[in-house]
């Protein structure tokens, strides 16, 4: 079994770690116990990435971990305060897994709507939402009237809605 590099173990744990801060952030409660739990979560798998086989869903083998950790972080300190039970966390856990993966979906159909824009409707929308510019400001620096830049991204939402949501009545989108 050949076990990922030093680089591709880094790129997999960037790539992942909001989706298993999620996960954590899901089954506890205070953003420091978050926060120290994920921070074990990535001792362990940095620790045991000769046990991960490159090309496998890196994801499931990881959240698997994050899972443990948190549970293990529940049931240490479960006896000083009120916590819920293992049945509940494992239920918490797998609905958790679902609506992150769910999340997944979504922005990966997204992006693939977003890149069917045209050049037009693609900067309105990145001025908006990934610029944060205020409608306003971007009337100014197009040259066009706000009731027409509000009236051109109401139409690039109602797509992308329309977009997404048939790439993934149809299981996800294509690559």
């Amino acid at each position: 079994m050949k076990s990922p590099s030093d680089s591709e173990l880094v790129q997999l744990i960037a790539r992942h770690q909001p989706r298993l801060r999620g996960l954590v952030r899901c089954l506890l409660v205070r953003p420091s116990d978050v926060d120290d739990v994920l921070q074990e979560v990535n001792a362990v798998i940095w620790e045991k990435a000769s046990t991960f086989e490159p090309g496998t869903d890196f994801w499931a083998w990881a959240s698997q971990i994050a899972r443990f950790k948190a549970l293990n972080h529940v049931r240490t300190y479960g006896r000083e305060r009120l916590v819920f039970s293992e049945t509940l966390m494992n239920s918490l856990a797998d609905l958790a897994e679902e609506r992150i993966s769910r999340l997944s979906e979504r922005r990966e159909a997204l992006e693939n709507c977003l890149n069917q824009l045209p050049p037009a409707q693609r900067q309105l929308v990145d001025l908006r939402y990934a610029s944060g510019h205020a409608i306003e400001s971007i009337a100014e620096l197009i040259g066009r009237p706000a009731g027409s830049v509000r009236q051109a991204l109401y139409r690039v939402r109602l797509f992308l809605l329309a977009c997404i949501e048939s790439k993934l009545e149809l299981g996800g989108t294509p690559k």
